[in-house]
């Protein structure tokens, strides 16, 4: 089990950005890249509806081959999974997106399993999330997680592209899609943060879903599952790139703002 700290990117509230080493060798960038969760900007930027991409999928995947996020103008649902990005569309149409399209939030990482786990019987994402909670080692540190299965039901959502000005993001999420689908084969791709990541991504878990042909996907909201297979990768490193952009809009109430958006 992974327990050493390579980096922590701290703001003017506890996070400040890396620029870049000048000498450092292959192996240990191979074991920084491993052990860290890369993220583009904060959660509290995008609630606010700071939606412009800055960072291309290129450059991301050079960070990761794992992870989660959203697209320039909040166009959908993005899925990375074997170092692929995919786009969910609120049309509920999945195309994979082109190295030169930009995220303006996201978190990857270089996934390396620590722990494979059956996953028995399970009724709702709550009853899932109770099980994870029992094989995480650490629950300060992030873990990103990779579940595998035939599943009974899948409740999932997706968003339409914004236009600007940009509104918030408890406001876009309004018009969101749902989509419900039955006995599919796919993978959960999720990530957990600490309580006392604050306002830089959301507290404890967030989940998307992609299906094993490509075909369908979206935010998870709920899921159901006879047997799956879960495989975990704690990472104890955390490196934040910001944007390079502040939104027009604030929140005031981020936690209500996050659970009006995960739910």
């Amino acid at each position: 089990m992974k327990i050493k700290i390579y980096s922590l990117v701290l703001s003017v509230l506890g996070i400040f950005m890396l620029t870049g080493c000048t000498t450092t060798n292959s192996s240990s960038d191979a074991a920084l890249k491993t052990e860290t969760l890369f993220q583009v900007s904060t959660i509290n930027s995008l609630l606010a509806g700071n939606y412009d991409g800055f960072i291309s999928f290129g450059e991301l995947k050079q960070h990761g081959d794992v992870g989660i996020g959203t697209f320039d103008a909040l166009d959908g649902e993005l899925v990375m999974i074997d170092n692929q990005v995919y786009k969910v569309k609120a049309s509920g149409e999945v195309v994979e997106v082109p190295d030169a399209d930009t995220t303006p939030f996201a978190a990857v990482t270089s996934f390396d399993q620590d722990v494979t786990k059956s996953l028995n019987k399970t009724a709702s994402l709550e009853a899932l999330e109770q099980e994870l909670d029992t094989l995480m080692e650490n629950p300060a540190s992030f873990y990103v997680f990779r579940i595998d299965g035939t599943f009974n039901t899948v409740k999932a959502r997706s968003v339409p592209r914004q236009e600007k000005p940009y509104p918030v993001l408890s406001e876009a999420v309004k018009n969101q899609a749902i989509f419900d689908y039955q006995t599919i084969t796919g993978t959960l791709v999720g990530l957990w943060c600490p309580a006392d990541i604050g306002g830089l991504n959301v507290k404890g878990y967030h989940f998307h879903f992609i299906s094993a042909d490509r075909s369908k996907g979206g935010h998870l909201l709920d899921v159901s599952f006879d047997s799956a297979e879960a495989l975990i990768d704690q990472t104890d490193a955390f490196f934040m790139t910001l944007s390079p952009t502040t939104p027009l809009e604030t929140v005031n109430d981020a936690d209500a703002a996050i659970d009006a958006v995960e739910k």
